[in-house]
């Protein structure tokens, strides 16, 4: 086999640079940009990095030493015939093994190489297990392909002088020097220095016995954060040397150092919150300087209190409306004059929501509005100091996942992990991000965003809103995060928590510090109950509110339910009611449609003096921020109830000497007639909220949030949340040597498609020729999962609905229509 003159870690353009590779594609080169990358992200972010798992300083220079070697030892694989050819133009060659696994193999049974790395042994499985997992690609279920042998070129003079230089670099001894290439075939049948077959099985049986070195949990916190690390500095290096080429123009350190030292100031906290306060008010905004409040505006005293809670572990609990959003801004600011009296000067807020809607409309009240220079907020990836187009390539089917074989599928695979390269390095740099909760505990999952974004995260403080709203896997995935962050500032969120969750917080983080909503708001009787009005009477009641110019919120459990009340009330009111605004909100509209729903929603809710109704699904409950005189709404769980309720009476201020009126809950029970008319619900939470709903009723009075709450309490009887089991399924720490993406999400109903419609008349693509990412965004839609959508083909990564099976009403010129549903056979 013919020797390459050099080796490769990254494809280039031979068209720009002929037979004379840029640096950033030398294996050499890259080699040691990961391991610079590895030293300056040790440098800047290691401490604070041990600290936030509680780890004392004395284990820094095991981590950095440890770091460092994991960016020596990533890519020695990529030595191998296999990936060589992969690189230099064969892209569709099937490698018999991933160039990781080669590191591994090397590493582990090469008696030469283990002999030299002796000084390491204290943290040679830190640094291992890190390289191994740097792709999320290596398990018990990684197995050869199907293929010939390869050679590794261990001989080769860059091989050498990488070993040579990491010799240098962790100050080891004269490394080995191989006198010939090394052969791996597939099996012992065939004749070689290492059989991938059975060593490989043979490396997967000795990390399994190795596990029990890692049943301290501090030892499982190092490990995580040298892997993390290392997959981080693995990106930095491929985008920055990319840009760069040639390693004279570009510093790996200096963009580390650079980007993380970014960070916010108490005045730019304060300058946000007077921003908020100002747009708030019905006063002109004073020349009283940058940082000033409307004349009478204070802030409250649960506001106060959850700025100064002091704990790394807050809990602030309290109804919709009472201020829980600038309350977690005011915290974030004392946690910035707390870092800068340490002499941190790199403070950064991530600001976690569950949905897009809530993410998007948080960020545009409160970031985007801050006058805040634009360079220091995102939501979640607002610009990048790295050109997309510059990402250095390996191949697609580096990306792609063990199984998959289609080429377009692997180009897309490709694009898909460059995106999130480049995003989450913007992060780094960007201390203010607005985002959904995926960003942060996809961690847990080893959700590629969230491992990129790691040494963000270290360096901030964060708050999770709407905690209620979390599905068992994401709540799982909060429990285990913040049980292994116990000294990462966080603030949790909520109007209403299950007791079994709060134990659970409880159990893992005892430090946790409850602060309960303002009494005066908790208190305000703002609700009046019903459940007893016919379908008539539901209807005349609408009738009589509408023509009074007052705004009603339907929520129904079901699209299809909403989109029957929605025409429903266009038949009824639309020519009857002058001016009257009748909209219909869920899922299963176009993003770029649902958008401009979803803002002529809001703006027709903050307009005084003109009749609104709304049908919505359950998106209401946390997704539009309005404030509805009358609520309909389907029986549902009842922390769902108490969101929906939010949405009734919002802006009541309490005033003892002019009492707001409480405004009426029409609770509908589900249409008999309907087959699973729970779904998608279980039976036993619409029982549970039955009981309440009644105990409600016989109160017999107006109610507060807290009357929900009280009553909730005596009724949530669900079990003790299964912490073990949320623990296993949060890969980043429970993995060890395995490192494979899970699931952050629970799985749901739906699938996001784009329309066959919408493809025929694309105009944007990407250097794949598949539509771009921005076209996918803004046209995906979501509808319910049934079998034959598995089968349906993919474009950009989602599936294209056939214009014969699935339907689009909406009318680009009026803005009207139902949205998206399957057509019946």
């Amino acid at each position: 086999m013919t020797k390459p003159k050099h080796l490769l870690a990254k494809s280039y353009d031979q068209s720009k640079h002929g037979a004379i590779p840029p640096d950033y594609a030398l294996l050499l080169q890259h080699s040691r940009d990961v391991a610079e990358a590895c030293r300056a992200l040790a440098a800047s972010s290691g401490k604070v990095a041990l600290s936030c798992v509680n780890l004392g300083l004395e284990t820094f220079d095991r981590f950095g030493r440890a770091l460092t070697a994991n960016g020596w030892i990533q890519d020695l694989g990529k030595a191998s015939s296999h990936f060589q050819a992969m690189v230099s133009g064969q892209s569709e060659i099937t490698q018999l093994l991933r160039h990781e696994t080669i590191s591994g193999l090397l590493i582990w049974f090469d008696s030469k190489l283990r002999d030299w790395l002796e000084p390491l042994s204290e943290t040679l499985l830190f640094s291992l297990w890190g390289a191994m997992g740097h792709h999320r690609k290596f398990d018990e279920q990684t197995v050869p392909n199907q293929v010939g042998s390869l050679v590794v070129h261990v001989s080769h003079d860059d091989f050498t002088a990488i070993l040579k230089e990491m010799s240098n670099d962790l100050e080891l001894g004269v490394p080995p020097r191989f006198e010939r290439d090394l052969v791996i075939v597939r099996s012992h049948r065939d004749s070689g220095d290492m059989t991938a077959l059975e060593d490989l099985r043979d490396l997967q049986d000795e990390f399994l016995d190795c596990e029990t070195q890692f049943a301290d949990e501090d030892k499982q916190r190092m490990l995580a954060l040298v892997k993390g690390f290392g997959i981080a500095a693995d990106v930095a290096a491929s985008a920055i040397a990319a840009r760069g080429q040639w390693s004279s123009s570009y510093s790996l350190s200096k963009f580390v150092e650079e980007s993380l030292a970014v960070g916010l100031i108490a005045d730019d906290l304060s300058k946000l919150i007077s921003s908020w306060a100002w747009a708030k008010s019905s006063e002109k905004r004073s020349d009283g300087g940058a940082n000033s409040l409307p004349p009478g505006f204070v802030f409250r005293d649960f506001q106060n209190e959850v700025a100064a809670s002091g704990s790394y572990l807050t809990l602030a609990q309290a109804g919709c409306g009472s201020g829980k959003s600038l309350g977690a801004y005011l915290w974030a600011r004392w946690w910035c004059e707390k870092f800068a009296a340490e002499g941190r000067a790199n403070f950064r807020l991530f600001f976690c929501l569950p949905t897009t809607g809530t993410t998007t409309e948080h960020f545009k009240d409160y970031a985007l509005e801050s006058g805040l220079d634009a360079e220091l907020i995102s939501l979640t990836h607002s610009r990048s100091s790295v050109d997309l187009k510059s990402m250095a390539e390996t191949a697609p089917q580096e990306e792609a996942s063990d199984s998959e074989t289609d080429t377009a599928k692997q180009a897309q695979a490709a694009l898909n992990a460059e995106r999130e390269k480049i995003e989450s390095l913007a992060l780094w740099s960007t201390p203010l991000v607005v985002t959904t909760s995926d960003t942060i505990l996809g961690l847990m999952s080893n959700a590629r965003r969230a491992i990129y974004s790691l040494p963000a995260i270290v360096n901030s403080v964060i708050v999770f809103d709407e905690i209620h709203a979390f599905d068992d896997q994401m709540f799982g995935h909060l429990l285990v995060f913040l049980k292994n962050f116990p000294r990462l500032p966080v603030l949790l969120m909520t109007a209403s928590l299950p007791e079994a969750r709060r134990r659970a917080i409880e159990c893992v983080r005892p430090d946790l510090k409850p602060i309960p909503g303002p009494p005066e708001f908790e208190l305000l009787k703002r609700y009046l109950i019903d459940d007893s009005e016919t379908e008539e009477e539901v209807w005349r009641d609408v009738d009589k509110r509408l023509r009074s110019n007052e705004k009603v919120l339907w929520v129904r459990n079901r699209v299809e339910w909403a989109n029957e009340t929605y025409r429903e009330c266009l038949r009824r009111f639309r020519e009857q009611v002058p001016d009257v605004s009748i909209n219909v909100y869920h899922s299963r509209f176009r993003y770029k449609d649902r958008s401009v729903r979803h803002r002529r929603v809001i703006d027709d809710f903050k307009t005084d003096g003109k009749a609104a109704i709304l049908v919505a699904t359950q998106v209401a409950e946390m997704s539009l921020d309005l404030s509805a005189d009358q609520l309909i709404t389907d029986i549902a769980p009842v922390p769902a109830l108490i969101q929906r309720m939010g949405r009734l009476n919002r802006k009541a201020e309490p005033n003892p000497n002019s009492p707001p009126p409480a405004k009426p809950a029409l609770i509908r029970a589900l249409p008999e007639s309907e087959p699973n008319v729970c779904l998608p619900y279980d039976k036993e939470e619409i029982e549970i909220a039955a009981q309440w709903v009644g105990a409600l009723k016989e109160m017999n009075r107006p109610l507060s949030q807290r009357d929900l709450a009280d009553a909730f309490a005596r009724f949530n009887n669900a079990a003790e949340y299964d912490i073990a089991k949320a623990e296993e399924r949060a890969s980043f720490f429970a993995g060890l040597w395995r490192t494979r993406p899970g699931k952050t999400r629970g799985d749901g109903y739906t699938i996001n498609v784009i329309l066959e419609a919408d493809l025929k008349v694309c105009d944007e693509f990407d250097k794949y020729g598949d539509p771009s990412r921005n076209w996918l965004r803004q046209h995906e839609v979501s509808i319910p999962i049934k079998e034959d959508a598995l089968r349906w083909p993919r474009v950009g990564g989602l599936r294209v609905a056939p214009s014969s099976q699935v339907a689009y009403d909406f009318n680009d010129r009026t803005r009207e229509g139902t949205g998206a549903r399957w057509l019946k056979k």
